[in-house]
């Protein structure tokens, strides 16, 4: 399992989903061994930042094998939610050693410390869509 907590954008997939893997409050918050790697593979899949990958065998996984359709959701009081691979241009941008460029997370309340990226500072900022 790989997280990278800098893009997570806080959106609870993973812990919502297999709380026997994912534990808010305990370190490591991660336990592999909590679950079969398939449902863990497909918890990972939904994560929206993208912040969470896998490895088998040494590779690593990080978006899924089919490209998904190109597609901007405006996320109620939270990020922009990207997928679909869409090019992301700017004079300063950097995704950063392992973030995936197929989906990604944006920040809409301009709190975050990542920007353009979200890292779940629209919750402490208390943002609300107008």
């Amino acid at each position: 399992m790989h997280d990278n907590r800098k893009i997570c954008s806080h959106a609870a997939e993973c812990v919502n989903n297999l709380s026997s893997v994912f534990k808010l409050g305990s370190r490591p918050w991660i336990n592999p061994d909590a679950s079969k790697m398939n449902d863990i593979i497909d918890v990972v899949r939904k994560c929206p930042s993208g912040a969470l990958s896998y490895s088998i065998d040494g590779v690593e996984y990080r978006d899924p094998e089919e490209q998904r359709n190109p597609i901007v959701t405006v996320l109620k009081n939270g990020p922009y939610h990207i997928t679909g691979a869409i090019e992301l241009i700017g004079e300063n941008i950097r995704f950063g050693e392992g973030a995936s460029k197929e989906h990604y997370t944006l920040c809409r309340c301009g709190a975050s410390d990542n920007k353009p990226f979200c890292d779940g500072a629209h919750r402490n900022s208390k943002f609300k869509d107008g």
